[in-house]
């Protein structure tokens, strides 16, 4: 049975696959930096390391103002070996499936590329590779 934990931004709900999750946190000091893309909120020290913390709001033009609400939180990854933070706006549960399909290339999404189907409802799954191709990636390596 695969794992993946289930978020919200906006009023959407999302999922990643948990084998890349380290942990979630509730939001900390994010230090910014000069130069970044607007999606790179900056960088937070957590547990003595340093992490990138994304700002999937403006990665996606979401409106932020739902996460307002005080159940924000930053996922922090562990992906090809940089660790790096995702802002969302709740994390909801741990969601396990064997139920998933893929999306047909007429429905391609930049970031999508599978969905979870349950019994009342659908979750998009977030495809890291694509989240962290181009200009996450140029970025990183760039530090």
């Amino acid at each position: 049975m695969k794992q993946y934990i289930e978020f919200t931004l906006g009023h959407e709900s999302y999922a990643i696959g948990i084998g890349y999750v380290r942990e979630i946190i509730k939001p900390i000091k994010i230090t910014k930096l000069v130069g970044a893309p607007e999606f790179i909120k900056g960088v937070s020290k957590v547990r003595n390391e340093v992490i990138t913390i994304i700002d999937l709001h403006q990665k996606f033009n979401i409106d932020s103002a739902f996460c307002e609400t005080g159940e924000s939180r930053i996922i922090i990854l562990d992906f090809n070996s940089e660790n790096v933070g995702l802002i969302v706006d709740n994390v909801v549960e741990i969601l396990e499936s064997e139920n998933l399909e893929s999306l047909s290339s007429i429905i391609h999404f930049e970031i999508i590329s599978e969905i979870v189907k349950l019994e009342d409802r659908i979750i998009p799954i977030m495809n890291l590779e694509r989240l962290f191709s181009n200009e996450v990636t140029q970025w990183l390596n760039s530090e």
